[in-house]
């Protein structure tokens, strides 16, 4: 099974570079894939990529964080690799890009360029992968597989055919293909014991963290009332975001079946909320590596990526994601289905709607909720989508795939039957 990746680089912008960097960024963004700085879909693998100008923030206290330009990406294989193409591609065009952010050497060769993002480089706290092993290869096969098949169905007389005599003459079709041989051969996956394992292993977690807190219930005492402490001393922002920021965020939405999400934060001060944080972002990505990696997060299924990234040294953390639909029915969702899932996470964060012991309150209040998604949103300068997966919605690709697994292996008359509706 393929390893899929996200790499996030982080790097300040130097002073006074803030205007001609997003300039250069508009033109990347005129063409994402095929522009002459860094041309992302020359890269092997990248299924959503994109560059994010984060604006200089103050804190309280007289923190400053200057200007800082995010690059990130979604891509089969091993990082190494990816950052050893990314240079070799992006070439004079990527070293122009970086030559707007602080400490780039001038006339930087590959190997000092190299070195600098991999000394930018940030970890992902938490990434969530739609459908783990899925490659961008195997994506597109399986939408060709399901386009060559549903033209060969329309063309062809299947009046008084059984389910199972149509499933074998498309069978016979696949196979006289050159360009689609390869999907008769079932799509690697993960082990079928992956996903049971994990829930196995979740449990002995929670069972675990019971054990440990009635063992050292004086302990998990202090720790709850920390918890609320903190819950009552976080006051919520409460503020409507700016009608002008709202609009240029809406710029960039409902241009497709896809939609992207950029926003950053402040960590709540203090080393209570960073260990509640870092203790929350490690159960999502156990819980998403193991457990909710076939197409679904919980109950939403319209994800295709997402990630959680602390950055500024414990103080700042970002969230991107790629989904399908709307912003507004991505909110819903999120608010009907796992409300507490988010409050896990982002309630570490200063301004967040109000919760009670961590899980309750916070994003069940849904305007609050929607007025601090926006709020804490920022403009995505540049976003690539894989011209594989245009028009495909997470759904799609998880029935091309299912259109595929079909091919082999046997099946009873009822089981073709419904593998033929799926066309």
């Amino acid at each position: 099974m393929i390893t899929q990746s996200a790499l996030n680089l982080v790097m300040a912008v130097r002073p006074g570079h803030e205007a001609p960097l997003q300039g250069l960024l508009e033109r990347l963004r005129a063409d994402p894939g095929g522009n002459a700085v860094l041309p992302f879909a020359r890269l092997e693998g990248v299924h959503f990529a994109r560059l994010v100008l984060l604006p200089e923030a103050h804190r309280r206290g007289g923190r400053r964080y200057p200007p800082q330009l995010v690059l990130t990406t979604n891509v089969d294989g091993d990082l190494e690799s990816h950052l050893h193409e990314l240079v070799t591609v992006g070439g004079p065009g990527l070293r122009e890009l970086l030559s707007h952010c602080r400490d780039f050497p001038d006339d930087a060769s590959e190997a000092q360029t190299r070195a600098y993002l991999a000394d930018h480089r940030q970890r992902v706290g938490a990434f969530y992968i739609n459908t783990l092993g899925r490659s961008l290869a195997q994506v597109t096969l399986e939408a060709r597989l399901h386009e060559a098949l549903q033209r060969h169905l329309d063309a062809g007389e299947w009046q008084g055919s059984t389910p199972a005599t149509v499933r074998r003459a498309l069978i016979r079709f696949v196979g006289e293909r050159d360009d689609l041989r390869e999907a008769l051969t079932p799509a690697p996956g993960p082990d079928r014991w992956r996903w049971l394992g994990g829930w196995l292993l979740l449990g002995a977690i929670a069972l675990a963290g019971l054990a440990l807190a009635i063992l050292l219930l004086p302990l998990t005492l202090l720790a709850l009332l920390l918890l609320r402490l903190h819950e009552m001393a976080n006051a919520p922002h409460n503020r409507r975001p700016r009608d002008e920021h709202v609009q240029t965020l809406e710029t960039d939405e409902d241009r497709g079946v896809h939609n992207q999400l950029s926003a950053v934060g402040h960590i709540q001060a203090g080393p209570f909320r960073r260990v509640v944080l870092h203790l929350a972002l490690w159960l999502l990505q156990l819980a998403a590596s193991r457990v909710f990696y076939r197409g679904k997060l919980a109950e939403i299924d319209t994800i295709h990526f997402a990630r959680w990234v602390i950055i500024d040294e414990g103080e700042r953390v970002y969230f991107f994601s790629n989904f399908d639909g709307s912003p507004e029915s991505y909110q819903d969702d999120f608010i009907e289905r796992v409300a507490f899932g988010l409050n896990l996470v982002f309630s570490n964060g200063e301004g967040w709607p109000r919760t009670r012991l961590l899980l309750f309150g916070g994003a069940s209040d849904e305007q609050a909720f929607k007025a601090y998604y926006r709020d804490h949103q920022v403009p995505t300068a540049v976003w690539y989508r894989a011209p594989a997966l245009a028009g495909l919605t997470a759904v799609n690709l998880a029935n091309n795939a299912a259109i595929r697994a079909g091919l082999s292996g046997s099946m009873s008359e009822a089981q073709c039957r419904a593998w033929l509706q799926r066309f």
